[in-house]
């Protein structure tokens, strides 16, 4: 997803991709959060890699400057 974009210079599909993309995103958390809550607090919930903050040892980041203005 392109933050910096404008939305009112996108064509009409571009935005319809958007909201979907924007949606599926909502669904997989509340999925997510759905079934996290039935598992309980007493049982531990399945590692999701996808979900993890935690970084590889041979990962490496990069910044990009923001734009001014």
């Amino acid at each position: 997803m392109d933050t910096l974009r404008d939305p009112c210079a996108m064509t009409a599909e571009e935005r319809s991709d958007e909201l979907v993309g924007i949606l599926a995103r909502g669904l997989v958390r509340a999925v997510r959060a759905a079934r996290s809550r039935a598992l309980g607090p007493d049982t531990p919930a399945q590692k999701d890699p996808a979900a993890s903050l935690e970084l590889s040892q041979d990962a490496s980041l990069s910044v990009a400057p923001r734009p001014a203005g």
